[in-house]
């Protein structure tokens, strides 16, 4: 299901009988709130006009805050449940809206050397594309500052992809935004990618685009370009710009790892006052499921070159 026609088809008879369920759930809700605020705020009012005390009206806010707070994680467990896991199952995806890529797996990838604080995320998706398993989530991670004022600052966040190669590698390949190159031209940026000590050797390949766009590293020089064929260039260079920001890839086991950066939550339940019937927001959803098991085609992972060892 990657055209929006068939989309369509699908949300006319699959998706707006359970909407209309989920729309009539959710005006009850608001219309409690709605009520209980009111006479929250009448009776606080009452109060402080009898000069009685300001408490009463503080009380009845922190108890329709957590009124609401209840009500709205159900609505968004029902909407992902039934809706969310309905779209992801029409593209052949498993879908656990609790879930997320395991910081194992996070480690493993080697793509990020800065060591998270924070590590969280949810709504993971797991499937098989043809030949090839994914799996994928979004994730969040931070790391925490040092010094008097201490903060978290992002180190990640975004979807983070992982996806069989059917091949073990015996060394390690990253390809890494080059944000050197960009900054201070190809000589300068150079001497900053080969001062990187948290990485292996740097590898300089032939292609000027690719290595205007990626810096990359691997232990294994012989491997790392016999991965990173011209085609396969060609068709990362073709998933940062289907994407429109910056990705980084790592070769580790049989696996490949893919970070993409997306600075905000891609399936989330509508807000509680607005309809939960919006078709554009469901529409972004299946563009973006479309994308990701697009991957798999994108970097033509199906095609078995080579047999795992």
């Amino acid at each position: 299901m990657h055209s929006i026609t068939d989309f369509k088809s699908f949300y006319e008879t699959a998706l707006q009988p359970n909407l209309a369920e989920l729309e009539t759930s959710r005006k009850t809700i608001a219309s409690k709130i709605k009520l209980y605020g009111l006479i929250g705020i009448g009776i606080g009012l009452a109060f402080m006009a009898f000069k009685i005390s300001a408490w009463p009206l503080i009380l009845a806010g922190v108890g329709l805050f957590f009124f609401y707070q209840y009500h709205a994680k159900q609505y968004r467990h029902s909407y992902k449940t039934k809706i969310v896991a309905a779209i992801a199952q029409a593209h052949g995806l498993s879908y656990n809206h609790l879930a997320c890529i395991s910081r194992g797996d996070y480690d493993r990838s080697k793509i990020f050397t800065t060591r998270p604080d924070r590590y969280w995320g949810d709504d993971l998706l797991t499937g098989t594309v043809d030949k090839t398993g994914i799996r994928f989530s979004e994730l969040h991670t931070q790391y925490k500052s040092g010094g008097k004022n201490k903060s978290y600052h992002t180190i990640f966040r975004g979807i983070f992809f992982i996806a069989d190669f059917n091949k073990h590698f015996i060394g390690e390949t990253f390809v890494l935004p080059d944000v050197s190159e960009n900054v201070f031209g190809s000589t300068l940026g150079g001497f900053f990618q080969k001062m990187n000590m948290m990485r292996p050797q740097l590898i300089k390949l032939e292609d000027v685009e690719f290595e205007k766009n990626f810096a990359i590293y691997g232990t294994d020089q012989v491997e790392a370009r016999y991965i990173l064929s011209p085609a396969l260039m060609q068709r990362i260079l073709n998933l940062k710009k289907k994407f429109n920001t910056q990705v980084a890839l790592s070769f580790i086991g049989s696996h490949v790892y893919i970070a993409i950066t997306i600075n905000k939550n891609l399936f989330e339940a509508p807000w509680l006052f607005s309809t939960a019937d919006n078709y554009n927001q469901l529409e972004e959803f299946h563009t973006y499921l479309t994308r990701f098991v697009e991957i798999v085609e994108i970097l033509d992972l199906n095609t078995r070159i080579w047999t795992k060892e």
